[in-house]
């Protein structure tokens, strides 16, 4: 995995609309787990780049038993004010934790991140018994579409890969043993709306906006291509 620091530490979901969307995306993934494997007295989960370790605490509130991990060990100091996380062997995460030894695995904005996500998709697919909620950044958002011309200001420095759906699909279904069970959306964001719609209307309004009218009628341009995806026999 590429160098960690992109990732801060500590934010503000209250205080900036974006912070927010971080930890909604992870919200939106657990609806799609819960929609169809709700959990079993011993249903568990691990948070493959566990990051602040948010999903130690909405996964595991909701009844998972979740275990988080991550190559960054400020991550670990940090998750582990949650739940369980442990340092990541990011070479051989599959002889880490076992083949099978996972019912389920969340993996939330790091394949962007990593040099070979096809590799890590298929580790993912050997470790977790029943399935995987992947979530990435969505290049077929509507934000920049009004630009006339290419420019890497506004992206990722630490992204090294990008997607937009059907290209995500085809990774994981033609290459690393996954099928779709249903995609996910969190929320999406207009063009020239974004940049007057939190002084108009205020940033909670706009967040209503964003994850209800806009999501339902811009569903495939959200922030996120998210989805939930079992591992084939």
């Amino acid at each position: 995995m590429t160098d960690p620091r992109h990732l801060p530490y500590e934010i503000q979901p209250n205080l900036n609309r974006f912070h927010y969307y971080e930890t909604h995306w992870k919200k939106c993934g657990l609806q799609l787990l819960l929609k169809y494997f709700p959990p079993g007295e011993n249903s568990t989960v691990l948070d493959y780049g566990c990051g602040r370790g948010e999903v130690l605490e909405i996964f595991g509130g909701a009844g998972y038993q979740v275990t988080g991990t991550d190559v960054d060990p400020k991550c670990i100091e940090v998750s582990s004010r949650k739940g369980h996380a442990v340092i990541l062997d990011p070479h051989d995460p599959g002889s880490q934790f076992g083949e099978k030894s996972f019912d389920f695995i969340t993996c939330f904005h790091v394949l962007e991140h990593v040099d070979n996500p096809k590799r890590i998709a298929e580790s993912l697919a050997r470790i977790a018994r029943k399935g995987v909620v992947f979530a990435v950044p969505n290049l077929r958002n509507l934000t920049g579409i009004l630009r006339r011309k290419i420019q890497i200001e506004s992206i990722n420095e630490g992204h090294l890969q990008g997607w937009d759906h059907a290209h995500f699909l085809s990774l994981l279904q033609r290459h690393c043993n996954f099928e779709l069970v249903e995609w996910g959306f969190d929320a999406t964001i207009l063009p020239g709306f974004n940049r007057i719609g939190v002084g108009l209307l205020g940033q909670n309004n706009l967040i209503r906006l964003e994850t209800g009218l806009f999501r339902r009628l811009f569903p495939f341009h959200g922030i996120s291509i998210l989805g939930l995806f079992k591992v084939k026999p």
